[in-house]
């Protein structure tokens, strides 16, 4: 008897859809979808499911295989329901948790009645650690184990697994069905910025217990990616409890030295609300005294990511930047000088504080990338290579630009360049995270991500990249989907859009892209607080210079009136 489920089943969706236009932009009435709510940082509040032996010996190890989803103070006592002894000692929590996919188990060998061999074959795709973080294999390794099972003889008894594999494994699929994203927040250099650090936490947690989990996790400090752009606030040997009263969450923190400082106080108190998700209000102390207290709307500003972003987006066609809003598509804008901005050989277009134009285009001898708040004010800068592509304005007061296929540092002010960065060297695409200490970036038909930190002279330095999409070929673009998660447009089978969390646990297939081959992609990330979805509004991608924007269940054209809107080079603008 063999029973299976696949790697590919738990992760990808899809649905048939093909289309194909082009035109030019005339006035359009697009369809605005928004997000589901979430309940930030609270449980799922749904029932738990309970996984435990059965008279069924194929069922009994599937179930097993299932069973260390849950809290982590009781994974033992959830195993230990399916052994003989009711007290055996498994792997320690701190070699995480093998995550199983494409499982085949096969019963065969022993007695019916009394006992029963299971072999189960499967791919291991990778770990989740006890601090809540996921390690995913870049190639999966091959899983057997063989459970010998008994009972006491009678066909309505229950198995019993004599026998214990060497680490606790998991199903793959139950984890992506059983687990949400809550991620933790460290401190950038800047003082009132934040960076996510994405973990993943049970979703059938009480709140205290969710919240209990979250506060030890965040008190160990960032993960070693993490750990490469921020640092915590929270000085290291603090320990700390939740308790509540009158409703209202207190945080006693008990630290590890003496924090007098008031900015460090507030970094702190930062960093426990966001990662708490504590929306309702609370109370933070620190060795008995109080050092914040509110609700998360007071450091709502510590994420880089604004609240209630517009649906809005821009493009650009026929060398001039169109603005695309919920009912029209235009080259006006009583808000924006830069929407209708015209140069020759303009190809790309990124939009810096107060309005400032960083904008490429093709001149004589290559490419030229110009600087400035107005026309008369851009100057080009100079020192750059002959092909640009991806101008991106950092926080800290400069541009990134790939330059001859390495991404550059310039300096706005001095139109000069200042340094390369130490990743990549043949990059087509990349796209800066709206907290400037992470950039996602396409080099050899595969996406990355790199961490990024500024040092005490104010000059960026990269990180150790990442490889995003692992099993994703023929990149051509990305885009920040949200503060977690990429938009990828490339191709695994017949799919050609993916949203993939950039620990690469998750790989979200775009419904309806079937035919349709996408060369570029932007968006604005999804509200980190009001959005469960992580794929932010609007979405455009471009297929054979025609724009698309993509809704959960698939792109559709962009149309102004009766027209196709035709487009490349769509980008947004966080502000």
């Amino acid at each position: 008897m063999r029973r299976r489920t696949s790697l590919a089943a738990a992760l990808a969706l899809g649905t048939a859809w093909a289309a194909s236009a082009c035109g030019i932009p005339t006035g359009s009435d697009p369809e605005v979808v928004d997000d589901a709510p979430t309940n930030f940082g609270e449980s799922s509040g749904t029932t738990a499911e309970t996984f435990e032996p059965t008279a069924d010996a194929d069922v009994t190890v599937q179930n097993f295989l299932k069973a260390a989803a849950g809290d982590p103070a009781s994974r033992d006592d959830r195993l230990n329901k399916f052994t003989a002894s009711g007290n055996e000692q498994f792997s320690d929590a701190a070699s995480g948790i093998r995550l199983l996919a494409d499982i085949e188990v096969t019963v065969g060998g022993g007695n019916p009645i009394e006992s029963a061999n299971v072999t189960v074959t499967a791919s291991v795709v990778g770990v989740y650690l006890e601090d809540g973080s996921v390690r995913m294999s870049s190639s999966p390794s091959a899983y057997e184990e063989t459970f010998m099972l008994g009972r006491d003889g009678g066909l309505q008894d229950v198995w019993s697994i004599q026998s214990q594999p060497s680490q606790v494994s998991l199903d793959y699929r139950q984890f992506l069905d059983s687990y949400r994203a809550s991620p933790l927040y460290f401190q950038a250099d800047a003082p009132e910025l934040l960076v996510p650090d994405l973990r993943w936490i049970y979703a059938d947690l009480d709140a205290e217990t969710d919240r209990r989990l979250l506060l030890d996790w965040l008190l160990r400090g960032p993960s070693e990616f993490a750990l490469q752009s921020s640092r915590s606030a929270i000085p290291s040997s603090t320990t700390a409890k939740i308790t509540s009263r009158n409703g209202v969450p207190e945080v006693e923190l008990t630290l590890g030295e003496p924090v007098d400082d008031r900015s460090v106080q507030d970094a702190m108190t930062a960093q426990v609300a966001w990662t708490l998700g504590l929306s309702n209000g609370f109370v933070l102390t620190a060795d008995g005294d109080v050092i914040g207290e509110g609700t998360l709307a007071d450091w709502r500003n510590w994420n880089a990511i604004p609240a209630d972003l517009p649906p809005t987006a821009y493009f650009l066609f026929e060398e001039t930047v169109w603005e695309y809003a919920a009912d029209e598509v235009t080259t006006e804008s009583a808000e924006h000088s830069w929407v209708g901005f015209h140069a020759d050989g303009l190809r790309q277009v990124a939009i810096g504080p107060a309005d400032q134009i960083a904008a490429i285009a093709a001149g004589t001898s290559g490419d030229v990338l110009t600087v400035g708040p107005t026309d008369s004010a851009m100057g080009a800068v100079g020192g750059l290579g002959t092909v640009l592509a991806d101008p991106q304005w950092h926080p800290a007061s400069a541009i990134l630009v790939v330059s001859d296929g390495v991404p550059t540092v310039v300096n706005p002010n001095s139109r000069a360049v200042v340094q390369p960065l130490t990743v990549g060297e043949s990059v087509t695409a990349m796209a800066l995270a709206a907290d400037g200490r992470r950039l996602a970036y396409v080099e050899g038909g595969h996406a990355w991500v790199a961490p990024l930190n500024v040092d005490a002279d104010g000059n960026l330095q990269a990180g150790e990249p990442r490889r995003i999409g692992t099993d994703i070929e023929d990149v051509t673009d990305i885009a920040w989907s949200s503060e977690n998660y990429l938009w990828v447009t490339g191709k695994r089978d017949d799919d050609t859009l993916f949203r993939v969390a950039i620990d690469n646990s998750r790989t979200d297939v775009q419904a309806g892209t079937a035919g349709l081959v996408f060369s570029e992609v932007a968006a604005n990330p999804a509200d980190p607080v009001e959005s469960n979805l992580n794929r932010g509004d609007p979405v455009l991608v471009v297929a054979n210079d025609t724009l698309y924007r993509v809704h959960t269940s698939g792109p559709e054209g962009v149309r102004n009136g009766s027209h196709a809107v035709g487009g490349t080079a769509p980008f947004t603008v966080l502000q």
